[in-house]
């Protein structure tokens, strides 16, 4: 039977398109049986050139969106026969001469088809389309397929969509009825989509016909408007979107939906001025608060669906659109704030490619890795200590002042402390949780970085799989995090980031900022990496020297570190701003080859354990482990020349490391600490890495067996570390204080604590605590490097004189305020010793035996703090706005697609 096609033409002021849309009616090689023409009180010539035509003209409010046209044209149609299609159009739609009959071809032979969408060419450029198809992220944004792609029939095998363009549809007009039309809360935006999501739960297909063509002079909210400012379709885009979530959502989470509206638009706001567009604001809080009191249309809507609905919502899942894909769609023909479209990437995804695999399974390493201290409140060991327990202190600590107990080193605190502050900021109620869920998440990061960076580098399909895998269960990160090196796991996990984006930093100022704040972090984390970091960003700004901008990367890393690196160097000991943050810890150095095969220890860690206990040689196991990675890198330079700067980051790394093990700046009591060499590691890693994805670039099919060895290695490589963290863990829990609770309890905030700990060695140790004792932002590298000082000399004659109980003391233990004695645990003859004389000691009180040890107490006036001056507020400030101003920079701005005001534009010919 043939099909019967009524025409429902609605007009609003269109008389600049309409006679074109007329003639093209007219011109159809199948003619309508009926053209109903519905006008909205148009103040034009339209109402005129209707009139003209021969069409059936009906009359609709000024007010009528598409939607309340169509509504008002379809009641004035005769009743409802069998088999019987509407074609809706819009006043600026011109449809090609054969797009009626492809649509109805379409429609008779495929029976399950109850909508037929055509492809929506712009107006001034026909060859180019303005959508083809309508879908919707993950998140229910809508997306408009194709827009800004030039038509080569490309496309032309598209069978199926989500949703089409509410003008230039054909649907079936039974259809139409029975889902009660175009939703009235959706007057423009959304509308076409989600009438095409209605019908597929329903149980009807919606296609798509590319023979068919229609040219458009504007999007849907161009119905009524002329002009559309960017704040003004910010909000009509907003409350579509809105109006959808809430009448999609399960019952059970729209009030969740709805409590979140407002929450959301704040945080929503708070994007837009980052992204340089605050005349979005409004528009923002407008849509939200429509959204939040228009709920007799949200229920309306519901009631429609549930009223249709024969399919489950999951059948819709395979029809939206991936996150990857619109990623890559901008950047192939530029970012676009309200039309997006899909596009086909031979590439795996992070999902589809196992990648997140890796990381699921790098979060278990993790959690293995401490498995004896979750659950605790802080960890305290290796090279950590807890944080202050309120961020006002973490901050302070982050700023100019005394950097030891008595005075005598006073200077700039380390970048690191800043990093640490700001991640202690994360849990306000509780900063030390924020570190061991630093700790826990970092393999899992880690991957994910690693994951990126080989991505920006290669098309292999599995590569940046195999990147994630060797970068998340690298010995020295695993290494780090075993240890409490906080600096080093966030200079790890932030290698990749920083390097992708300074490669990249010549074609983007995005990138720039997020080189910028990447090295921020990785220098904080890691002083000595520096000047390898400094010679890598030199390098690249003069291979690319038409754009030096990369340059601009360095200013957030040198004010982090450069007050410490400054004060250092007026010091006389500039090698000194190289030390590790944090505690100083002393570990085993690693021969130049231990560290070629990426172990920054000389006992090689967990792998030494392991390797003791099956009674082989450990060096061998780490050959094993290190021999796929290593193999692909040295070959890749013999493939492609390009591979010698990856060669070079590698070989830089490698001098890196070997120059740690060799400098020794900091102390740990009597030990003399050398610089940790896993963050040269690191920097070796990265470049074997790069160099290995060369390598598998030329071999193409045929490395499918060299990334497989690499990823087994890389995977039974977190087998020892897991090994060594459960068997010998280098961290444990924190106690709730660190001094003992009558002191944490003692009003004045600056008190002094002498702590004396009797050695095995007969000697005795002397540190002065302030308030409730020191925390990791206490560790300051100006401190561990300094020199034996006065004061500290002082210090010890004290601590002689009040263990063998003679000289007096008064003076020096007023003078630093020392309202308490702490006897610690140690040596225990000496203590019995210390502990004699301390009790003899007139104006000392005993309190007693501690958890700490034995405690007395004095009586003396505390001098309050140094109060924290303008300009070290100000040093910190500037700082601070560096690493925000980067931050800035790297977050997406308006897209280059977007413009402030659209119109709807003119057409210029005819089809051809």
């Amino acid at each position: 039977m043939r099909q019967r096609v009524l025409v429902v033409l609605a007009v609003r002021n269109g008389a600049d398109y309409l006679q074109r849309t007329l003639e093209a009616i007219a011109a159809q090689t199948v003619t309508p049986e009926r053209v109903v023409a519905v006008d909205a009180r148009s103040t034009d010539a339209s109402r005129s050139l209707l009139q003209a035509a021969d069409v059936a003209l009906v009359d609709a409010p000024a007010t009528a969106t598409f939607g309340d046209a169509v509504r008002v044209g379809v009641a004035a149609l005769p009743d409802a026969q069998e088999g019987e299609w509407l074609w809706l159009l819009a006043h600026d739609a011109v449809p090609h001469p054969g797009a009626l009959a492809a649509l109805l071809g379409t429609a008779e032979t495929s029976p399950s088809v109850a909508v037929v969408g055509p492809k929506v060419m712009r107006a001034a450029e026909p060859d180019t389309f303005a959508e083809y198809g309508q879908t919707t992220t993950p998140l229910g944004r809508s997306v408009r397929l194709r827009d800004g792609e030039l038509d080569q029939g490309q496309h032309d095998g598209d069978s199926d969509a989500l949703g089409v363009a509410e003008s230039g549809v054909l649907v079936r007009r039974d259809v139409l009825e029975a889902l009660g039309g175009f939703d009235a809360a959706l007057p423009s935006v959304d509308a076409g989509l989600d009438l095409g999501i209605r019908a597929r739960l329903a149980g009807h297909r919606v296609a798509l016909q590319p023979a068919a063509r229609v040219r458009r002079a504007g999007g849907p909210e161009h119905f009524r408007l002329r002009r559309v400012s960017d704040a003004r379709r910010t909000r009509i885009v907003r409350s579509a979107q809105l109006h959808r979530r809430l009448a999609y959502a399960h019952p059970l989470l729209v009030p969740l939906h709805w409590l979140v509206l407002l929450p959301l638009a704040l945080l929503r706001s708070v994007g837009h001025v980052l992204a340089k567009r605050p005349g979005s604001v409004p528009a923002e809080w407008a849509a939200a608060a429509t959204a939040a009191v228009r709920l007799g249309r949200v229920a309306r809507a519901r009631t429609r669906i549930r009223r249709t609905r024969v399919a489950p919502w999951r059948d819709l899942r395979p029809l939206r659109v991936s996150w990857r894909a619109l990623r890559e769609h901008r950047q192939r023909v530029g970012d676009d704030v309200d039309h997006n479209a899909r596009v086909v990437d031979e590439r795996v995804g992070f999902v589809e490619g196992a990648a997140l695999w890796v990381a699921a399974l790098a979060a278990v390493v993790g959690v293995l890795v401490l498995a004896p201290l979750i659950g605790a409140g802080g960890l305290t060991g290796g090279a950590l200590l807890p944080l202050d327990g309120s961020v006002a202190g973490l901050w302070t600590d982050a700023t100019w002042g005394a950097r030891d107990g008595v005075g005598d080193v006073v200077g700039p605190a380390d970048g690191f402390a800043l990093l640490v502050a700001a991640v202690g900021s994360i849990v306000p109620w509780a900063p030390s949780t924020a570190i061991i869920v630093l700790l826990l998440a970092a393999a899992p990061l880690s991957a994910v970085t690693g994951w990126a960076f080989v991505r920006t580098l290669t098309t292999s399909r599995w590569m940046p799989t195999v990147a994630a895998a060797v970068w998340a269960f690298a010995p020295t990160l695993l290494l780090s995090v075993h240890e409490g090196r906080i600096g080093a796991v966030v200079a790890h996990v932030l290698l990749p980031v920083a390097a992708a984006c300074a490669l990249r930093a010549s074609q983007s100022w995005r990138a720039t900022g997020g080189a910028g704040l990447a090295l921020a972090l990785v220098a904080a984390g890691a002083p000595s990496l520096l000047p390898a970091l400094v010679l890598g960003v030199v390098v690249i700004a003069v291979v690319r020297w038409r754009a030096p901008r990369v340059l601009l990367a360095l200013v957030p890393p040198l004010l982090l570190v450069g007050p410490t690196v400054a004060w250092q160097w007026v010091a006389g000991s500039p090698l000194a701003a190289l030390a590790d943050p944090g505690v100083p810890l002393a570990s085993e150095p690693a021969t130049p080859l231990q560290l070629l095969l990426g172990m920054p220890v000389g006992d090689l860690g967990g792998i030494g354990v392991v390797a003791d206990a099956l009674a082989i040689d450990a060096r061998w196991i780490a050959i094993a482990l290190a021999a796929p990675l290593l193999v692909l890198a040295v070959v890749a330079p013999f493939l492609r020349v390009r591979a010698l700067l990856p060669i070079g980051v590698a070989a830089l790394g490698l001098a890196t490391a070997i120059g740690q093990t060799h400098v020794s700046v900091s102390a740990d009591g009597t030990d003399v600490v050398a610089l940790w060499a896993g963050s040269g590691v690191s920097l070796l890693l990265l470049g074997l890495l790069a160099a290995a994805t060369r390598t598998i670039d030329v071999l193409e099919a045929r490395g499918g067996v060299p990334m497989s060895a690499v990823t087994l290695a890389a995977a039974l490589g977190a087998a020892p570390a897991v090994v060594l963290g459960m068997l010998v863990p280098a961290l444990e829990p924190a106690p709730a204080r660190a001094l003992p609770a009558f002191v944490v309890a003692d009003v004045d905030a600056n008190v002094g604590t002498l702590v004396i700990t009797p050695l095995d060695d007969g000697t005795v140790s002397a540190r002065v605590e302030r308030g409730a004792g020191s925390g990791l932002t206490d560790a300051s590298t100006l401190a561990s490097t300094a020199e034996v000082g006065p004061r500290a000399e002082e210090l010890a004659v004290v601590a002689a004189n009040l263990v063998a109980g003679g000289g007096d003391v008064e003076g020096d233990l007023d003078a630093w305020s020392v309202r308490y004695v702490l006897l610690a645990d140690g040596d225990a003859t000496l203590r019995d010793v210390a502990e004699s004389s301390l009790a003899e000691r007139d104006g000392l009180e005993a309190i007693g035996d501690t958890a700490f040890g034995m405690l007395w107490q004095r009586d003396v006036d505390v001098a309050p703090a140094p109060a924290t001056t303008t300009w070290a507020w100000g040093l910190l400030a500037a700082q601070l706005l560096a690493v925000v101003a980067a931050i800035v920079l790297a977050l997406p701005s308006a897209g280059r697609g977007a413009r402030g005001r659209s119109r709807r534009s003119r057409i210029v010919r005819d089809w051809a």
